[in-house]
């Protein structure tokens, strides 16, 4: 009976975590946000806004006019460590089209709609794209590769700097920025209208894009869907509360976030016969089994870019236009390992330290000590290539030592 109690206790155990990473963590985000009194009220106007357009365009679908589609530009950071992270163009490129399926309603498994719902599908006329053209004007693939000496990163924007070694955010009154990174714990998070502009965009987990068509819980690029669903001003269903509000009328109230993939109707909040509509993009629900985005979730988004609306200036953004510029944006600057080298060992006058792979040495202070652990030399780093004149040293076995930020680092040389 233990053994099976046991058994139990780690299969539970192992779903807390792989549910760990599923989470969207936009909600905990926009907590942390709201805190600033001005994003607050700043959300509050634009919130006025949205319901002020809706109430003024609630006119039947048989009176809209036709729609122009609204296209976004789109640049992708992949910020990297390890090489394998680094990901292919194909890859990104598969997440592109997986926003273009899933926003223009063009995703074959719509035919899981259930028919409660399928009068609520809405095809979004939205559309993402790569941006041709970078903010200073110079062509561009719409993916910037950036090498960091970080290896996880966590819901706390530093992936969005480059003073934190991660990479600025591109103009985002005219771009869509989307970060790719070695995520800890989380599978994304995203700004809402009204956020930081230095901040906008998304984080997305390495997990979330790599796994592509493998038939997995993340196998149609719908964290992405998801997150951006937020920078459109959607919430969660559930509204972030027990039976809370999302703000769109033909969402039906419920409890709480659905994971897994389930079957059936699922009732709670007393919303009705047809039950959780737990296959929107905007529950937690996996990718294989979530399908539409509502008409109502659609007009709550489009108001955004209407005139006088948060995202209106994507619509006059030129980073898919020509470029105006013959400047060439420098290559990523990789390291060509991850770790200090020290060479040439065994050593004569000039001992070189290569510290490329980890700018953050730099203003840290290394010792060096001899076979009997006395001290013979200590300095403090000042470029990431650092000269050590050993001509004076006797010959014998020589030991470095350095600590910085989570990493030590020993090694050891001969003196000739």
């Amino acid at each position: 009976m233990r053994i099976v109690i046991l058994i139990s206790f780690f299969i539970a155990a192992g779903n807390i975590v792989l549910f760990a990473q599923k989470k969207c963590a936009t909600a905990e985000y926009q907590r942390q946000q709201n805190a600033n009194l001005n994003i607050a009220n700043q959300k509050q106007r634009i919130d006025n806004f949205i319901l002020s357009r809706l109430n003024k365009n609630s006119i039947t679908a048989n009176q809209r006019p036709a729609e122009a589609v609204i296209k976004i530009p789109v640049v992708v950071h992949v910020v990297y460590h390890f090489p394998e992270e680094n990901l292919p163009d194909e890859t990104i490129h598969k997440q592109i089209a997986a926003l273009n399926r899933d926003y223009r309603k063009a995703n074959s498994d719509t035919v899981n709609t259930p028919a409660a719902f399928k009068s609520k599908a809405a095809d979004c006329n939205i559309e993402f794209e790569l941006a041709k053209t970078d903010p200073l004007g110079r062509a561009t693939t719409g993916i910037e590769r950036v090498y960091s000496p970080i290896k996880k990163w966590t819901m706390d924007d530093k992936v969005k700097s480059s003073a934190t070694y991660g990479t600025n955010a591109w103009d985002a009154r005219y771009y869509l920025n989307i970060w790719i990174c070695n995520l800890s714990d989380l599978l994304g998070y995203g700004t809402t209208p009204g956020d930081d502009l230095k901040n906008d965009g998304i984080v997305l987990s390495l997990l979330a894009v790599n796994n592509l068509d493998d038939g997995g819980s993340y196998s149609k690029g719908r964290t992405a869907v998801h997150e951006i669903g937020h920078w459109l001003g959607l919430r969660h269903l559930w509204g972030d509360a027990d039976c809370g509000d999302d703000n769109v009328a033909d969402t039906p109230k419920q409890t709480t976030y659905t994971p897994g993939c389930p079957t059936g109707v699922r009732v709670s909040c007393n919303n009705s016969e047809a039950g959780d509509m737990y296959m929107n993009f905007m529950d937690f629900t996996d990718d294989p089994c979530t399908n539409l985005f509502t008409k109502g979730q659609k007009d709550r988004m489009r108001v955004l870019f209407e005139l006088g609306g948060y995202r209106n200036s994507i619509l006059s953004s030129k980073a898919l236009g020509a470029p105006w510029s013959q400047n060439i944006p420098l290559p990523d600057d990789a390291p060509q390992w991850l770790y200090p080298q020290v060479y040439p060992n065994p050593v004569n006058d000039e001992l070189t330290l290569d510290l490329r792979y980890d700018a953050r040495w730099i203003g840290k202070e290394l010792i060096i000590i001899n076979a009997s652990g006395q001290l013979v030399h200590q300095l403090t780093i000042s470029s990431k290539i650092e000269k050590i004149y050993t001509a004076q040293w006797k010959p014998g076995i020589y030991f470095i030592r350095g600590k910085k930020e989570g990493e030590k680092f020993s090694t050891k040389f001969i003196r000739l």
